[in-house]
């Protein structure tokens, strides 16, 4: 059941940014009630923005359409719908390398953001699917470009040998003790921005990189303010970005963390939660 915490005033919104998993798909689709209500505030002059921890590949074409701005890996790099980057910050090979070296060390399974490709073992495919049910096409495409590149030599020297820049490490681990572990030994680095999530998972990327920055990096370029924005999300890595925006929506679906947080609570995924708090919010 929706819950609203704080009174909204619309005329002060200029940025809409929504988290994908958990609150404009479900279990990796949209609906058509989520589309409309997205395209509802592009008819308004509202900037409708993703803020996604997913690769630019990994966005459903049918999806990449309604929106005009992209944040992706977690807030790394910002661009827009014509192809253009405004932002871009990736973590150097060494500072990857250093990374997975405690991820994998304490159990984790990982996958690599490259801008564009994604590199993912067919065990993190694996753990991932038996926490989310599905896999997505993009994922099942990494899955082929991982055994066809013979990508199945350590991930690490793969990433020296090419000298690569990567935006996000995304790794599951199978006890919440391992992955607590390897979070508070990357954030003991000063170099990683590492975020645990309640389903044993990590999201690293460089120190400073998060989705609110993103979203601040798209607030310069349009020149406007974080006061200017309302956000959507369900999960721990959306806090910052929910917690910086001048209006904050969690999914009734989110975890317990988020909902302490915002300032209206809308249902869930599944109950087109998105649809139901923009035709409330913005008296559609």
């Amino acid at each position: 059941m929706a819950e609203l915490k704080r009174q909204f005033s619309e005329k002060y919104i200029r940025i809409a940014a929504f988290d994908l998993d958990g609150t404009v798909l479900n279990q990796g689709c949209m609906s058509d009630a989520v589309g409309r209500a997205i395209d509802r505030l592009t008819e308004k002059g509202i900037a409708v923005a993703i803020s996604t921890g997913r690769d630019i590949s990994q966005i459903p074409l049918d999806v990449f359409a309604h929106f005009r701005y992209f944040v992706t890996s977690d807030g790394a790099i910002v661009s827009d719908s014509d192809g253009n980057t405004i932002f871009s910050r990736p973590m150097d090979s060494r500072t990857t390398r250093h990374a997975l070296k405690i991820l994998h060390e304490n159990g984790g399974k990982s996958c690599i953001y490259l801008n564009g490709f994604v590199v993912a073992s067919p065990l993190f495919l694996l753990r991932l699917l038996k926490r989310t049910n599905y896999l997505s096409k993009s994922h099942r495409r990494s899955t082929k470009d991982v055994r066809k590149s013979g990508l199945r030599v350590r991930m690490r020297h793969y990433i020296k040998k090419h000298d690569l820049k990567v935006y996000r490490i995304q790794s599951y681990f199978k006890s919440m003790d391992d992955a607590s572990r390897a979070a508070n030994l990357l954030r003991a680095t000063g170099i990683h921005q590492a975020v645990l999530l309640e389903d044993k998972s990590i999201e690293t990327t460089a120190d400073g990189v998060t989705k609110a920055n993103g979203l601040l990096r798209l607030c310069e370029h349009l020149g406007c303010g974080p006061e200017n924005i309302i956000a959507f999300g369900d999960s721990a890595n959306d806090l910052e970005m929910l917690s910086e925006s001048g209006y904050s929506v969690g999914m009734g679906n989110a975890e317990s963390c988020v909902k302490e947080k915002v300032d209206y609570i809308t249902d869930t995924v599944e109950d087109d939660g998105v649809a139901t708090a923009i035709n409330k919010l913005f008296s559609l």
